[in-house]
């Protein structure tokens, strides 16, 4: 996992994201681990899961995702 954000933030980043896909935050973490998340997609409506599975293997996607509004608020809250 990132070395620059601190274990209380990515505990806390991967149990909203784990809520949201239906899953344990340690199931979601050895996921992203061995970079398989299809698991936790599959509890994905099949459009977003479509979306989020394009934005990971699209780095431009993803660059775009990740400089959102949505997730530049998401980076200042855990950054608190």
């Amino acid at each position: 996992m990132n070395g620059n954000m601190d274990k209380k933030k990515l505990e806390l980043l991967l149990a909203m994201a784990s809520k949201k896909l239906g899953t344990s935050p340690q199931t979601l973490k050895d996921q992203l681990e061995r970079g398989d998340i299809s698991g936790a997609l599959s509890n994905l409506p099949k459009e977003q899961a479509s979306s989020l599975k394009k934005a990971i293997n699209d780095k431009n996607s993803a660059e775009s995702l990740l400089s959102s509004p949505q997730a530049q608020q998401i980076y200042k809250k855990l950054g608190k």
